[in-house]
């Protein structure tokens, strides 16, 4: 027995490893990286799809990390033929945004998914005509965050959460995000401890001038009373 087992060791191990596939969707970079002057509202990144195989891929579609982002491509669904190639454009509202960006784009394929990043750095203004103009952007709606499609991550995933759960998906989604945006506070990082009274501030009333929403119905916002006293409650033993 042990005799016939080694003379199959060897062919086992001479045998070739299965090839993987090779992916039929070439792209000219997974990572893009764009500069945005002060005051730019708008920054456009591009990818160049090449279909490399011989049979048709059909991109079904690209999801963004983020409501304030918009990908189009030629058509939905898109078919590359073989040896075809295209562009798929994003493009991300910078109004009242600052510091660095890194988003996130998903290409549904019927090859697979790839997932595709890019960070937008905006620079700092450095006129006073520069800065004051930044400080009417930030000025924006900021409870804009709570409707449309941007209310898809931001207000619809927090109905009926208290506590731990609600933090992960109405305060994690921003402030503990793998790409948090530089502008977005660290709140493992603050300067001095928060009292309990800083953090019902803070949720139920945001920061006006700023990107910070209130999370109260009474503005506008998702939260509830009780679900916004569970947040304080737990970034308090937090």
């Amino acid at each position: 027995m042990l005799s016939g087992l080694a003379l199959w060791l060897p062919l086992l191990h001479s045998a070739p490893a299965l090839a993987q596939a090779p992916d039929p969707l070439a792209f000219d970079a997974p990572h893009k990286h764009v500069t945005a002057s002060a005051g730019q509202t708008n920054a456009v990144v591009s990818y160049t799809l090449t279909n490399v195989s011989t049979a048709p891929v059909i991109i079904r579609d690209v999801a963004l990390s983020c409501g304030c982002s918009v990908a189009n491509m030629p058509a939905k669904p898109w078919t590359l033929k073989p040896g075809e190639h295209g562009q798929v454009t994003v493009t991300t509202d910078l109004r009242g945004k600052r510091g660095s960006l890194l988003k996130t784009a998903i290409v549904y394929a019927s090859s697979g998914t790839r997932v595709l990043t890019y960070q937008v750095d905006i620079q700092e203004p450095s006129t006073p005509e520069e800065r004051a103009r930044n400080q009417s952007l930030a000025k924006i709606d900021r409870q804009a965050v709570f409707r449309g499609d941007c209310a898809k991550c931001h207000a619809e995933p927090a109905r009926g959460k208290l506590g731990k759960e609600l933090f992960a998906v109405a305060c994690g989604i921003c402030h503990e995000a793998e790409h948090r945006a530089s502008m977005v506070t660290d709140l493992r990082m603050l300067r001095k401890p928060a009292t309990r009274d800083h953090w019902l501030q803070w949720i139920t009333h945001g920061k006006p001038d700023t990107l910070m929403p209130a999370f109260t119905a009474k503005a506008g916002g998702p939260l509830t009373d009780t679900q916004i006293h569970s947040l304080v409650e737990f970034l308090s033993r937090k």
